[in-house]
């Protein structure tokens, strides 16, 4: 089953930030054996598709990013140092913010999440949000997220 969803995502460039609403169509049927997820978004009068196989929708984001133009990028918790994943099995567009917490280990994450039920909920967090506290995520920095193999798999093809 097709679902379609909409969204926004900032956008950082030389000129600032920018709010760009995004289109997200996606297989929801767990009987499929490959599923597929494709995002559009219009910025600056083009139209830009991203699409991807993973239900995580993580290479559908990076696959966004290649196509965008090179000095402007998706900014969200996807894309994000403190967007981490759950350890114990995702969801699509779920992730959890962990900026005010020393996370170093997928062990570290995991003892943090599932403390208790209301710091997982306070933790939950959509693939497309944003705040002040963004910063990209690096090899340097330890995030639970496939965003950035995924960039690198898609621009090193």
């Amino acid at each position: 089953m097709k679902r379609m969803l909409t969204a926004e995502v900032v956008l950082l460039s030389p000129s600032g930030r920018t709010l760009a609403p995004v289109q997200i169509i996606y297989d929801d049927d767990e009987e499929l054996f490959v599923l597929k997820s494709e995002f559009s978004l219009i910025y600056n009068g083009a139209e830009y598709k991203g699409v991807g196989a993973d239900y995580l929708w993580t290479d559908t984001f990076a696959d966004l990013q290649t196509k965008l133009p090179k000095d402007v990028k998706l900014a969200c918790c996807m894309t994000c140092r403190h967007g981490n994943m759950c350890p114990y099995g995702n969801k699509e567009n779920l992730l959890f913010c962990t900026q005010n917490l020393k996370i170093a280990s997928k062990q570290e994450l995991c003892d943090v999440l599932f403390e208790d039920y209301e710091i997982y909920e306070k933790h939950a967090v959509t693939s497309f949000d944003y705040c002040d506290n963004f910063i990209y995520q690096s090899d340097d920095f330890y995030t639970y997220n496939d965003y950035l193999y995924q960039l690198r798999k898609k621009e090193n093809r």
